[in-house]
């Protein structure tokens, strides 16, 4: 059976060519004939009972969301045939019409038949058919029995829990009468932002929600033209352009368009941060005015909802009309999650004999070589399939680490689009040199901020001063360490939102490249010792509260550094300092010294990080924390 992918506008091209499949006694599964009931899960099951998938490529497909579900469970799909059967060929593209090859992303790699050239249909259709055999026979080793050889595994996208629990949280505020309606969904670069609203709109769709049926509208700014970025009026158009008759694209017009439609409407919008600021600030504001005219009309069954995913929080955070933005920060994964991951995996391949304990410790050397990161997480699993759960002790080895981390750091973490995702053009001042030569500098400079877990203007400054590579690099571009400053302020790696004077690096990220940069013991401890150094200093510096994060940064630098160099006197020497950072905590006009030792409590106890950094040592934590609850130190 083949699986067909294509969009409801390209309707009746599809008609013609399911027809000549029936004509030629071709099963087909074509889901305008499946529609109602679980509809999702129907889709996916029929794309792993398929002997093939094949998308009828236009530009309707490359904008539609159902079709990139259905892409993204083909290509797992694929995937699990491969790991049977090398060679399988599964996915096959079918051009209909004009479409930018550059924009197609994972299929530019397979096979595409053209059907807008000058052969004829028939012939065409004939070559497609004649390769599908030759391509599931390679696969299968002339037997024609690979898709029923692996059909009892189950896999399409995986649908992790925490994911799902985030996408029930704003189905749920969408649905709601009273709320929440308006989302900014925010997170670092491949960390799942799309496929959540990929699936939003999927799900919304399918099925109704409420009393209405819902219409969608998904515009990735990825797929659009620069100048419409810095347009609000062109976004509003494209955004609701089908609701609109004559009239210009006003919030009103809008808002009569979705008044006559009688239905909720559901508008996504994703890349929201490659928007120029200002034109952010003015389409929140034309969203927020289309809401309340809509409200006003006193139909409560419609409404606006608008879910906006963004690699940065500040355009879509500052004063704007009613209603606020609800910000949904994408958690990374948690060990849990991994474990449950593993679960479904074992499920799939039909593996029954493993303990809880097996997944348990298989989980905990996953999450610690991915850190959580969704993009790491599925080819660490992808690895597990293919050894067939065989000696999976490289999951401990650095060699592990780099094969499947660095393609990700270097083409997507350190990458252009990371680094300076509102523009094509880098940052100015302008630099000596060519492009490459920028990002190299702004690696450099990563790579001497990720040691750190919070960071200020000072701790780059310390590192121009003490580090004489990266002081040549910012002399190479013409820089100054302010420039450099406001370069790594707007990188995609920050993370959103921070209501703080200082930095942060996305935690899963900053220790992903922190164990990417400093492969050896020995280069770990010499960082962590240079950090403390730096932060026991910054911290005198501090007053009320910042003072109390500067003790825990520092002691948190120094057990990571006792338990690489000298775990057997962890203890002793980082209760001492435990104790003289305490000694040293000073009052201000703002609070006083037993208010700063009760926040010193909650830090630590709030934090995660420092608490496995000690867990070698039994109570340690506890005993750290009993220091700063003490009412008389030193007792």
């Amino acid at each position: 059976m083949l699986f067909l992918s294509y969009a409801e506008e390209d309707q009746a091209t599809a008609r013609e060519i399911v027809t000549w499949l029936s004509a030629h006694n071709h099963e087909y599964y074509d889901w305008q004939e499946r529609r109602g009931g679980r509809f999702i899960e129907d889709i996916e099951n029929a794309i792993n009972e398929a002997t093939a998938f094949v998308t009828l490529m236009s530009p309707h497909f490359l904008a539609s969301p159902w079709c990139r579900m259905e892409r993204e469970f083909a290509i797992q799909r694929e995937l699990d045939l491969r790991a049977d059967h090398p060679g399988y060929k599964f996915i096959y593209v079918l051009k209909i019409s004009d479409t930018p090859y550059a924009r197609s992303g994972f299929l530019r790699s397979y096979d595409w038949f053209d059907l807008t050239g000058q052969e004829s249909t028939v012939r065409t259709l004939e070559a497609l058919v004649g390769t599908l055999s030759e391509g599931m026979a390679a696969g299968s080793g002339g037997s024609g029995q690979a898709h029923r050889a692996a059909s009892p595994r189950r896999s399409g996208a995986a649908l992790f829990q925490n994911r799902r629990e985030e996408l029930d949280r704003v189905v749920h505020g969408l649905t709601n009468t009273s709320g929440p309606h308006f989302w900014l969904v925010v997170a670092p670069p491949q960390l799942g932002k799309t496929w959540l609203l990929d699936r939003l709109s999927a799900e919304m769709g399918a099925a109704n929600r409420g009393s209405a049926e819902w219409a969608t509208r998904l515009v990735d700014l990825h797929d659009q033209p620069s100048e419409l970025r810095g347009n609000a009026d062109g976004l509003l158009s494209l955004l609701f352009g089908s609701l609109i008759r004559s009239e210009q694209a006003t919030p009103r017009a809008v808002a009569r368009g979705i008044s006559r439609s009688q239905r909720p409407y559901l508008c996504l919008l994703d890349g929201a941060e490659l928007l120029a600021e200002e034109t952010a600030v003015a389409l929140r504001e034309r969203l927020g005015d289309i809401y309340r005219y809509v409200r006003s009309a006193g139909n409560a069954d419609v409404r606006l909802a608008v879910v906006v995913a963004s690699r940065r929080a500040k355009e879509w955070r500052g004063v704007a009309p009613e209603p606020r933005l609800t910000i949904l920060t994408l958690s990374e994964f948690t060990s849990e999650t991994v474990v449950q991951a593993l679960r479904d995996l074992a499920a799939e391949m039909d593996r029954r004999d493993f303990s809880s304990g097996d997944f348990e410790r298989t989980g905990r050397l996953i999450h610690r070589l991915c850190e959580g990161l969704p993009a790491l997480l599925v080819p660490c699993l992808r690895w597990v399939r293919e050894q067939e759960w065989i000696e999976l002790e490289p999951l401990e080895s650095v060699e592990l680490f780099i094969r499947i981390a660095e393609p990700y750091i270097q083409d997507r973490l350190l990458s252009h689009d990371s680094l300076f995702p509102q523009t094509s053009e880098p940052p100015r001042p302008r630099w000596r040199g060519d492009p490459g030569r920028l990002l190299d500098a702004l690696a450099e400079a990563f790579r001497l901020l990720v040691p750190y877990r919070l960071f200020t203007q000072s701790h780059l400054r310390h590192r121009a001063l003490s580090d004489r590579g990266f002081a040549e690099a910012l002399a190479g571009l013409g820089w100054s360490v302010e420039d450099m400053w406001d370069a790594i302020s707007r990188a995609a790696l920050l993370k959103r939102p921070l209501d703080e004077p200082w930095q942060e690096i996305h935690p899963a990220i900053r220790r992903l490249l922190y164990r990417y940069f400093y492969q050896s013991a020995e280069s770990r401890i010499q960082a962590h010792d240079e950090a403390r150094k730096f932060v026991e200093v910054w911290a005198t510096q501090q007053a009320g509260k910042e003072q109390v994060i500067g003790v825990v940064e520092s002691l948190w630098h120094e057990a990571v550094e006792l338990r690489l160099s000298r775990p057997d006197g962890m203890a002793e020497r980082l209760l001492a300092s435990a104790r003289n950072l305490a000694l040293d905590l000073t009052p201000s006009e703002a609070y006083t010294v037993s208010e700063l030792r009760e926040f010193a409590v909650s830090q630590l106890l709030s934090d995660e990080e420092f608490r496995q950094a000690v867990d070698n040592v039994p109570r340690l934590f506890d005993r750290i924390v009993a220091i700063y609850r003490e009412s008389r130190l030193g007792q």
